[in-house]
């Protein structure tokens, strides 16, 4: 959009939210025709314990209107998990820090474990603010998101499908990256450390288009071993 049109729609977000606080609605969420909680025109959070069913009712009261969403997120207690591409092909890969490929996800314990995201359309059509979100097993830690010309990887700078992120957003527990896919291969590096002993599950390595659900593609979940 233009300058313009981005003001107005700021201008009709702010219409909306002047008539959203003067509703007044009452509401009772049931499961299995029982209640669980009641709102009263303040915001309402309901826990993984209590939306734990199938069959739930909401009535409503008063006037306005009432808005909802429904989050999830984790991994499966079997492990299952759907994998597939569409529209585009994400995958993850393990190496030591001299460029030798880790295949059978087994590692020891205080290893620097390189992981390579790859990603590559499936079209020569550009897609635009593509997430790759990496979740790490419980046993890793992230040892150096940016890995720059000083690191001890030298054979990373060598990739010529090396690409960089727009953006990185890095957290405890995964690692996100904002890219722009294209019908040429990117790939994106980045290091972390095995820290714990034991088996822990891994969830796939998934890439979304934030503004096209249509476009994604999950893979690679499984068990890693650290000894």
């Amino acid at each position: 959009m233009n300058t313009q049109e981005r003001s107005f729609s700021f201008l009709a977000m702010g219409k909306i939210a002047r008539k959203a606080v003067q509703s007044y609605i009452k509401a009772s969420i049931k499961k299995n025709n029982k209640e669980i909680a009641a709102f009263d025109n303040k915001t309402l959070t309901l826990t993984t314990k209590e939306l734990n069913g199938t069959d739930f009712e909401i009535s409503t009261q008063g006037t306005g209107q009432l808005y909802y969403f429904w989050e999830a997120e984790g991994i499966s207690s079997t492990g299952e998990y759907k994998e597939e591409d569409s529209y585009m092909k994400v995958r993850k890969e393990f190496y030591d820090r001299n460029g030798y490929r880790i295949t059978d996800n087994t590692f020891k314990q205080n290893d620097l474990i390189v992981i390579k995201l790859s990603i590559v359309g499936e079209y020569s059509a550009t897609i635009e603010n593509v997430v790759i979100s990496d979740i790490l097993p419980a046993g890793f830690e992230i040892e150096n998101p940016r890995i720059t010309e000083t690191s001890q990887v030298d054979w990373v700078y060598k990739d010529i499908f090396r690409g960089y992120p727009e953006y990185q957003d890095i957290r405890d527990d995964r690692m996100n990256l904002f890219v722009t896919v294209t019908g040429r291969q990117s790939n994106y590096y980045y290091m972390v450390r095995t820290v714990s002993k034991g088996k822990f599950k891994m969830g796939p390595v998934g890439a979304d288009a934030m503004y096209n659900g249509e476009y994604h593609s999950y893979n690679g979940a499984g068990t890693v071993v650290i000894y």
